[in-house]
């Protein structure tokens, strides 16, 4: 045991340095997902507050010159309906994905109902503002329940 005495340490000195470099990181990962996406839970808030005070223009304002090209107002409308998200009461969501400044993650609308309502959105951040590019209805996540 004597003679593995002086490289037990060398071994608590590396190991101590690999659990270092992976919490150092983490948090230079962790830091700049908070940078990258600073005011994004609280746009997707007000998004879904808007559409359940009824603001339907509002809520479509806030979405990208490229939504509303493929999405008409009377199409997000009935979207909102069919999928009932002017119920909602609060949101639950991943950590996005970017791809091209375009920030992806899934947004789980609860309703007043306590029903879940599984979406795959996507925004970007113009001029300071975060706005909506994309909003699907997450099939895959329903199956998978």
């Amino acid at each position: 045991m004597e003679k593995f005495q002086p490289y037990l340490s060398y071994v608590g000195i590396g190991l101590a340095g690999i659990l270092g470099l992976v919490l150092v990181v983490w948090i230079v990962v962790a830091v700049t997902i908070l940078l990258k996406t600073k005011g994004l839970p609280q746009a997707i808030g007000q998004f879904f507050t808007l559409i359940a005070n009824g603001n339907i223009t509002g809520a479509y304002q806030l979405t990208t010159d490229e939504f509303q090209a493929k999405n008409s107002k009377k199409q997000f409308t009935k979207f909102i309906k069919t999928h009932k998200l002017n119920k909602y009461t609060r949101t639950t969501m991943s950590i996005p994905t970017v791809e091209s400044n375009i920030h992806s993650l899934e947004v789980t609308v609860i309703t007043n109902t306590g029903k879940e309502i599984p979406l795959k959105m996507s925004f970007v951040k113009v001029d300071k503002n975060w706005i909506v590019d994309r909003i699907n209805y997450n099939y895959q996540a329903t199956l998978n329940r």
